[in-house]
């Protein structure tokens, strides 16, 4: 993806090559939802240095019974399942 970035954008190489990039922490993290049980999600953080910045993004592997897990509540939403 960096080397599309680059390839596209002359000021994104310049700021990439000068290393004016946020630091990303990795992690996986399991949660129990109430409606779909236990979800296993990548949580990546993404920090921005001299700065309060924070962008916190929770994604599912491909493949994965978290990814069905997902899909559904994107559908139900809110509802109740009762």
């Amino acid at each position: 993806m960096v080397t599309e970035l680059r390839a596209g954008s002359e000021r994104f190489a310049e700021l990439w090559d000068q290393g004016v990039v946020g630091r990303l922490e990795a992690s996986r993290k399991t949660i129990e939802h109430p409606q779909v049980g236990l979800l296993t999600l990548d949580c990546d953080l993404l920090r921005v240095e001299g700065n309060d910045l924070r962008i916190l993004v929770y994604s599912a592997e491909p493949g994965t019974e978290a990814v069905e897990k997902l899909e559904l509540l994107a559908v139900v939403g809110a509802q109740s399942l009762v």
